[in-house]
């Protein structure tokens, strides 16, 4: 696989034009089996083809199949190259429960059009907050946030289930047999509060909000994409449908982050679904912006 000092140069400069807090791009990997290299002027990519483990927790929010572009460009023009040499591969193949996915830096607009044009659109917005960014919007006084514990256990794992639920409306997760005993391991993680770290928001005795953060040495696979350390990964944040857009949200977010904030945590990372109306919104007003867009064709599903 060519991948010329000058090209990998190149590649930087643009990630460092569009957006300083995206840390430097390493090297394409070499290629496993499956995998497939594509090349043209200005441009070099490999296409990473994946089935998911029908029992792996990813599985939830993952098609079966997955085919990957991670591309090393010049520019634009490269871009629209490896796209469409990668859509005659046979690797390519996009439909239910089967997704081509691509992941670039949210600001670098220049190639926004030739995804479009190819059909992609954008699934989900991987997004950062740095520490000390506020979280504005007022608080349902109803609610209190508090570290959950094993006597929520139940309604925590029911609730997790309610947004995967959620984001299956948008092509980008599906309910799977595999789905509830996974979260369920999860939410064991979080209540023993060392791989994962869980907060509630209570009413009436009742758990109306959720929120499950990966610290730092748990979240490596994420917190690699930025140049702040140490870094965190928030893996869920939902609230029961009934009681969204009255403050439970606010109330729960702005009680971990400052918690988060005290932790001395420098930036806090996670993904949200691009088509849903309420997601974008509300993680801006908690301080979030997009980092990297997850483009992509096919369904979870």
């Amino acid at each position: 696989m060519d991948q010329s000092p000058e090209l990998l140069a190149a590649h930087q400069a643009r990630r460092d034009a569009c957006d300083r807090l995206l840390a430097p791009s390493a090297p394409l990997p070499g290629p496993q089996a499956s995998d497939v290299v594509l090349s043209c002027p200005g441009g070099v990519a490999l296409v990473r083809n994946t089935e998911t483990d029908p029992e792996a927790f990813l599985f939830s929010f993952g098609a079966a199949y997955e085919s990957r572009l991670a591309p090393k460009v010049e520019g634009p023009k490269a871009f629209a190259r490896l796209l469409d040499l990668w859509a005659a591969e046979r690797c390519y193949r996009p439909g239910p429960d089967s997704v081509a996915t691509i992941t670039w830096p949210s600001r670098d607009t220049e190639v926004t059009r030739a995804l479009v044009e190819r059909g992609f659109a954008p699934q989900t917005v991987f997004a950062v907050r740095l520490a000390g960014r506020p979280v504005t919007g007022a608080d349902d006084p109803g609610v209190t946030v508090r570290r959950f514990e094993q006597r929520d256990v139940e309604a925590v794992v029911d609730l997790w289930i309610e947004q995967v639920l959620w984001d299956a409306r948008f092509g980008v997760a599906a309910v799977r047999p595999s789905t509830r005993p996974r979260i369920e391991e999860q939410v064991a993680l979080a209540v023993a509060g060392e791989e994962k770290w869980g907060w509630v928001a209570e009413r009436d005795g009742v758990v109306v909000g959720l929120v499950v953060v990966q610290p730092p040495g748990y979240s490596d696979w994420a917190a690699h994409t930025v140049r702040v350390a140490p870094a965190a990964y928030l893996t869920c944040g939902v609230v029961a449908v009934g009681e969204r857009g009255a403050g439970v949200g606010a109330a729960l977010a702005r009680c971990v982050h400052t918690d988060l904030d005290a932790a001395g945590i420098g930036a806090t990372l996670l993904h949200y679904t691009a088509a849903n109306p309420l997601s974008g919104p509300f993680w801006s007003r908690c301080g979030y912006r997009p980092l990297q867009t997850v483009w992509g064709r096919g369904t979870v599903g």
